[in-house]
């Protein structure tokens, strides 16, 4: 397989317990579909609070996305076209993912920043859930009588349907 951003070769190698594919060159890392969610869990697994509680914080240079970030580069494995995304929509960790085989390339440095930023999420999700909890609450059960409300209008309708079928017949 060869490097998207530099076209070197990618070599194997293992980061938090998962095989991922490197440039030697330009240090970037090939996830196979699925390997970033498992990345995350195993890095949950191994630190503890205390532990990611002492860590910095979220690198500031996360939230600034390069223009290079931007760039068209092709799937290793499949050769198409990578679509690039925000991680986490508002993070500024410009990844690229494969339409095809769900794959992601991440450039040098960008693995451990998005596992920081997981981190940092963590540690104001309490905060977070105290501030908005009611009010997501209600925006649920609003959404779910909603829900309701038109199941309950398209039974009707078959109900009417049906009923019609038998009348006219």
């Amino acid at each position: 397989m060869k490097c998207p951003r530099c076209g070197a070769p990618l070599t194997l190698d293992v980061f938090e317990g998962q095989q991922v594919h490197v440039c030697d060159k330009c240090k970037g890392e090939w996830l196979d579909a699925g390997e970033l969610k498992k990345i995350l869990d195993h890095h949950n697994q191994v630190f503890t609070p205390a532990e990611i509680a002492s860590i910095e914080g979220v690198n500031k240079e996360i939230f600034t996305a390069e223009k290079d970030d931007h760039d068209e580069l092709n799937c290793p494995v499949c050769g198409v076209s990578m679509e690039h995304f925000n991680y986490g929509d508002t993070s500024g960790v410009i990844l690229h993912r494969c339409t095809q085989c769900n794959g992601i390339w991440t450039d040098k440095d960008q693995l451990v920043k998005v596992e920081e930023l997981v981190d940092g999420w963590k540690a104001c999700l309490a905060d977070d859930e105290a501030k908005y909890g009611g009010v997501l609450k209600k925006v649920e059960i609003e959404e779910d009588a909603e829900e309701d409300k038109a199941v309950s209008i398209s039974r009707a309708g078959f109900v009417n349907a049906v009923l019609r079928h038998f009348c006219e017949n």
